[in-house]
Parts: structure tokens; sequence; C-alpha cells
């Protein structure tokens, strides 16, 4: 990503998504820039600074982590964005939940969030590393173990993957519990594969299974809401969504839902381009549970 020009639509996300890694003074400028872009576009550098109560300095400082050359670019690329943006496409009424809201409208509310979770993942995706994380799936060797780990919410995510790989005939572990993944982790070989979910990318004792596991020679791959988070320093391969904060439902609702389709994509990949028994094992695995089905 360092070398590419960002669009406006694009600075919007990736200012949202670096601001947790950022120190106090640049986060409330990527903040501002992320929630506030309209207001960002009739502003000067000095309105910012002052109304932010920084200096110039660090909002320039930002502006090129958002690679851009300046306060002018920046302010140029989203000026461009706002005007090319119908009106259509402008979801932020859907992100305020009210008492009096209709059950109709709190519905459509919830699933426009998860659709624009979605769109605007698929806007800034990272698809060199997608690449990389389907490359070391489809290379493992029949010998190498794959464990899943997250806490939380973030551990349905893994379960559902551990469900969906065992439906083309690959086994895998999902631990929740932070003892038993540190535990598993002090077992693993050269090569095999550690999936770590953390929506914060800032879970303490997934980064340290992901660390672990990267230093005994596995592959690692993080799963996570938020570039240059702490999981995303440690990991070999990073897969990262972007979902707006909801009063009610916050971020993870809307960021398991991409999550969950990132991990659909790996899962699709391997089924598609792996081996004949991975097809064979889809088979069986239908025919068995399909007498269940009612």
């Amino acid at each position: 990503m360092e070398s590419k020009t960002f669009t406006g639509k694009e600075i919007v996300l990736y200012a949202r998504s670096i601001s947790p890694s950022l120190a106090n003074k640049e986060r409330r400028v990527a903040q501002f820039i992320a929630n506030n872009y309209e207001v960002l576009a009739e502003s000067t550098i000095s309105d910012v600074a002052e109304h932010l109560k920084i200096s110039e300095a660090t909002i320039t400082k930002v502006c090129k982590k958002l690679q851009c050359s300046g306060y002018l670019q920046l302010k140029k690329s989203i000026k461009a964005y706002i005007e090319n943006t119908h009106k259509s496409e402008s979801y932020e009424e859907y992100s305020d939940f009210r008492k009096e809201d209709s059950n109709t409208l709190i519905a459509e509310k919830v699933l426009i969030n998860a659709m624009l979770a979605l769109q605007e993942t698929l806007d800034i995706f990272n698809y060199d590393a997608f690449n990389k994380a389907c490359e070391i799936f489809n290379n493992k060797n029949r010998n190498n173990k794959i464990i899943l780990v997250g806490s939380g919410g973030s551990s349905v995510i893994c379960e559902d993957f551990q469900h969906k790989l065992l439906k083309i005939g690959i086994v895998s572990h999902v631990y929740k519990d932070s003892h038993m993944q540190l535990m598993f982790t002090s077992l693993i070989d050269e090569g095999d594969i550690v999936l770590g979910v953390s929506h914060s990318g800032t879970t303490q004792h997934i980064v340290n299974v992901i660390k672990a596991a990267k230093d005994r020679g596995a592959h690692t791959i993080s799963v996570t809401n938020y570039m240059n988070s702490e999981i995303t320093k440690v990991a070999e391969v990073n897969l990262v969504s972007t979902a707006q904060n909801t009063p009610i439902t916050g971020e993870n609702a809307a960021a398991r839902i991409v999550q969950l389709t990132i991990l659909d994509a790996l899962y699709t990949n391997l089924a598609i381009k792996g081996s004949e028994e991975y097809s064979e094992s889809l088979i069986k695995t239908s025919d068995v549970v399909k007498d269940y089905r009612y």
C-alpha cells in the first residue's frame, strides 16, 4: 500500500482504520478526517488545527501517512470524492438508531450498515495479502496443523471457518481459552498455519499466540478490523476489514459479517483450486448430512 495514491474515499476509510494505532494528537486528526470529511473539504489547514487544538505540522504528518503529499492534496481528493458521490450512496443516516424507529426501519438500518461495511472493505481490500493467504493454505503439507484462535465473538468466526474447512476434508483446531491457545502453540511445528481473529487487533493473548507461532516457523495470518494494529505487526499476512462504529451494535457486528465473508472467499478458493481430495470430501460431507435436513 506504500506506493499507492489513495482516492478520497480510500483516504477516509484508511484514516478510520489506522486511527487506533496512532498517537493521541495524530489519532484526533485521523478521526476528524474519517468522521468530518465534508467539513474538512471546506476548511483550511489552519481551521482544522485551531478546531483540534493541534499544530499544522501534526496534520501534515497524518496527511503523509494517508499517502498525500500534504493537506492540499488530501483536501482536493476528498472534495473530488464528495462531488462524485451521489446522494443515494450516503448511508450516514442509517447509523443512528432511535427509540421511535419502527421494527422495519431498525432491521433496514442494521442490514444497510452490514452492506456498507462490505462495500467499504471491498474498496480497500488487500488482494496481495489474500493471494498470499490462499497460497499458504493451498501449499500446506498433509501433516501441517491448522490452528484457529479468537476470543468472544471472534471465536465464533473461527468456528465457522473450521466448519467450512471440514466440508472439504481439512481438519483444523479452534481454541478459545488463552491457556489452551498458548499450550497448543508451544507444540507448533514449522510450516503449520495459525490464523488469529481479533477485531481490535490488540487482544493481547491472541497477539502473543501469533508471535509465538511465527517464532516457531509457522505461517501466521491475522483477521482484524484495523490496519497497523498490534496483531498486523507480528502476523505474516493480514486480512483487514473496515466497519464503522454505531451507537448500539458497535463495529463488531458489521465487521463480523465482513470477516466471515473474507474467510468464505478463502474457503472458496481452496474448494475450487485445491486437490481432487477436497472435491471428493465435499461430496462425502454433504451426502452424510443430507438425510438430516428437513
